[in-house]
């Protein structure tokens, strides 16, 4: 049976070119042969839609871009929208429910991937895993990143290294800590040139209870981290 990195050579997908074919095989190995459900976001002309087709033989697997294709993929549903709108996604996830890997190769454009993750990710199956391509895009100013300003808030970069904050966070004091949505779902983020890989499982919990957080000093100390940290 090829690898996926065989497998990837018989297609002309970018995912070759940049060098992900090689890091995939590593997170993809161990689960190739189980029934799982993919979710590709960024169809161009189905290249790496085939490769996973390929690759993995027990997988259900849905593409979706917001142009329309005019070809078929055997053992692929297509679905066509924008990747921001959550009514679009909604109808994906009434057909299958949750998916075990996600991968984001769509607009690149920061606020869409930001959106597609906040929508996606708690439909992602624990142990799953989250991918966001062509990080790059990030520092173009057209994507809605910078090149000057590293550090913008609502870039995809930056929102995805604050993924980082959902597994390590302050342990013993925790007031300067503003909460995310996120935390205790994330085990790892692991980032690549221009890729990032996030893995969903529960994280161990090292903040204190909420009754602290609510205390009067804790309230005192948490402005003035805001004032002078």
């Amino acid at each position: 049976m090829n690898n996926l990195i065989e497998i990837g050579k018989k297609y002309p997908s970018n995912k070759n070119r940049f060098g992900f074919i090689q890091i995939y095989e590593k997170y993809f190995n161990d689960i190739r042969n189980d029934k799982i459900n993919i979710l590709e976001i960024g169809i161009d002309k189905g290249d790496s839609l085939r490769i996973w087709r390929d690759y993995f033989p027990n997988a259900k697997i849905c593409g979706v871009d917001i142009v329309k294709k005019d070809f078929k993929i055997d053992g692929v549903d297509f679905f066509f929208g924008d990747q921001s709108d959550e009514i679009f996604l909604k109808t994906i996830i009434d057909k299958f429910n949750s998916f075990d890997i996600i991968i984001d190769d769509g607009s690149h454009i920061s606020k869409h991937i930001i959106s597609s993750f906040n929508y996606l990710y708690p439909y992602l199956n624990n142990n799953g895993l989250y991918i966001v391509e062509d990080l790059q895009t990030s520092y173009i100013p057209r994507y809605g990143g910078s090149r000057l300003k590293l550090n913008k808030f609502n870039t995809s970069m930056n929102f995805l290294k604050r993924l980082t904050d959902c597994i390590n966070y302050e342990q013993n004091d925790r007031p300067f800590y503003e909460k995310n949505k996120f935390d205790g779902m994330i085990k790892y983020v692991h980032f690549y040139q221009n890729i990032v890989f996030v893995k969903k499982e529960a994280s161990k919990k090292y903040y204190h209870p909420n009754k602290k957080q609510k205390s009067f000093i804790n309230s005192i100390k948490k402005l003035f981290s805001k004032v002078f940290y």
